[in-house]
């Protein structure tokens, strides 16, 4: 089972499906309570609680009604596990699993794929009607077509029009007859997790282009690369390396899963952030390894680049946000903490930042991480505004800084760069209007847009964190990554000074309006490149 293009070749972002309706959904438990088990919609709060009464009904009726065939519910539970999806909302946040018919399901997976699908979840009567319209441009394998539509096969019509849809979408150009294919698991995990993973729910191995090339390709090694080796008594030689870097990874990674789990759990995000900032500075010292004629300890550091590493920085920017939000809490009881809440603030932005340009760094070598780019890409650009119209600055006095609004977006257009203006052009054309080489057009002038602008601001966003004031430049990855005695230097502004003023003594420096106003202009410009201008690619 497979699926193609039809009878046409298929350009890089065009939709080669309408909007597809699942055949069956279910709500994760979690959100039975605030969201419409039927479309996944966010409930109006006057129902949530009726909602939250009907969910605890439903527990109680499979309680009592629990003896089924079991026959069928192995038949359901081996479809389920074979073809369901996990359904995600705008924010990454998984809300249920949905399995879909053929014109999804048949389509197989490759860890560098040509297509990616997206969902839309909203009650009926809002799904945008030029989606429905759409073509269905991909048959199963071996069939023929009439213009480009299959017309042989009858497949299931779906749930009568509810549930979330997916809409099957190209990120490479792909040829007539060529299988289209989507990712089954995380593409930012090394080749040896993706394939695990892969085997343990479906059964399969792997053999795409970028899993069986020889020597991996750079994203596969620089994912996987535990990149340092260091000791004081011995030079160190490839062979020790080799023999006990793969020790060494799986260490990291119980550890950064155990951090993550604990913070998850327990919910205390200052631990989590001094365990996992001090892992990614520090490394982690190796057992006592006996070398010529004594003892002595390796010390591994992760690549910044590093799966792991990318892992922590979204747990770092969620912990650093979070703790942000108590201090804001607390400080509306007892005053006197939002300059502290400020701070975290500010570092849960530049890990938002630092990790989009770092997962950019590995899109510009494989074209198919398009969407995790995008998504990283719009997160930052809402964490930036987040900081930039955050209360916490009230610390500071009466700045004079305007009240900062998204709408009307033209508002906030950028004379250098453009990018409004080609996102307002795809809007009012059609999705098709975009090709490779607006996009690397526009990509070229956005990234210059957005140096500029790093520039102005990455020294303040990082001060205090003592694992980002090693990048200078989040998107150069050229510097001695292992020299962490390196502190970020700004000509115009002694920012190691700045960090132990009082929030007084800063606005006097007059550099605050400065800060805040680039902080929104980065943000604009992130949003509007990675949550609509490659999203909308999407």
């Amino acid at each position: 089972m497979e699926m193609r293009a039809g009878e046409e070749d298929i350009e890089i972002a065009e939709d080669m499906t309408p909007s597809v309706v699942p055949l069956s959904y279910a709500l994760h438990d979690a959100f039975l309570h605030s969201h419409c088990s039927s479309c996944f919609s966010l409930l109006p709060a006057r129902v949530r609680d009726g909602a939250k009464a009907i969910a605890a009904a439903r527990r109680i009726e499979m309680d009592e009604n629990g003896k089924n065939d079991s026959t069928l519910l192995e038949a359901v539970l081996c479809l389920v596990l074979t073809n369901a999806v996990e359904v995600q909302d705008n924010e990454g946040r998984s809300l249920g699993i949905a399995v879909y018919g053929p014109n999804f399901s048949w389509i197989n997976h490759s860890c560098s794929p040509n297509a990616c699908y997206r969902f839309i979840i909203s009650p009926p009567d809002n799904v945008l009607p030029f989606r429905d319209d759409s073509r269905l441009r991909i048959l199963p394998a071996g069939t023929k077509s009439d213009n480009g539509v299959h017309n042989n096969i009858e497949f299931p019509k779906g749930c009568s029009g509810s549930g979330p849809r997916v809409i099957v979408r190209s990120i490479k150009r792909i040829k007539k007859g060529e299988e289209v294919t989507v990712a089954y698991t995380d593409l930012l995990q090394p080749q040896e997790i993706r394939r695990s993973e892969l085997w343990a729910k479906y059964r399969f191995i792997c053999c795409c282009t970028r899993c069986i090339a020889s020597p991996p390709s750079y994203v596969d090694h620089i994912l996987q690369y535990c990149v340092h080796c260091c000791c004081d008594d011995f030079p160190i030689h490839d062979q020790i390396v080799s023999e006990t870097g793969d020790e060494a990874t799986r260490k990291m990674t119980d550890y950064v899963e155990e951090v993550t789990a604990e913070y998850l759990a327990i919910g205390d995000p200052e631990s989590c952030c001094k365990k996992l900032e001090n892992m990614l500075i520090t490394g982690l010292l190796d057992e006592l390894l006996e070398v010529r004629e004594g003892k002595s300890q390796l010390n591994f550091r992760l690549h910044p680049l590093h799966h792991l590493a990318l892992n922590s920085y979204t747990v770092l920017a969620s912990a650093y946000k979070i703790r942000a939000s108590n201090l804001l809490a607390l400080h509306s009881e007892v005053g006197g903490l939002s300059w502290e809440a400020l701070n975290m603030y500010r570092i849960s932005a530049a890990y938002s930042l630092f990790l989009a340009a770092s997962t950019y760094r590995l899109f510009c070598f494989e074209s198919s991480l398009l969407a995790s780019v995008a998504n990283f890409w719009a997160s930052a650009g809402e964490s930036l505004l987040a900081l930039a119209k955050s209360s916490a600055w009230d610390s500071l006095g009466n700045c004079g800084f305007p009240v900062l609004n998204l709408s009307p977006l033209a508002e906030h257009k950028c004379s250098k760069c453009s990018l409004l203006e080609s996102f307002e052009v795809n809007l009012s054309f059609g999705q098709d209007q975009i090709r490779k080489a607006d996009f690397d057009s526009v990509s070229n002038r956005f990234l210059d847009c957005f140096g500029s602008l790093l520039q102005k601001v990455w020294g303040f966003l990082i001060q205090g964190c003592r694992y980002l004031e090693v990048f200078k430049d989040p998107t150069d990855f050229t510097l001695d990554i292992w020299d962490f005695d390196v502190r970020f230097t700004h000509n115009d502004v002694d920012f190691n000074c700045w960090a132990n003023k009082s929030a007084s003594e800063i606005e006097d420096l007059g550099y605050v309006d400065q800060w805040r106003m680039n902080i929104f202009k980065l943000g604009v410009h992130c949003l509007l490149y990675g949550g609509n201008y490659l999203l909308q690619d999407l």
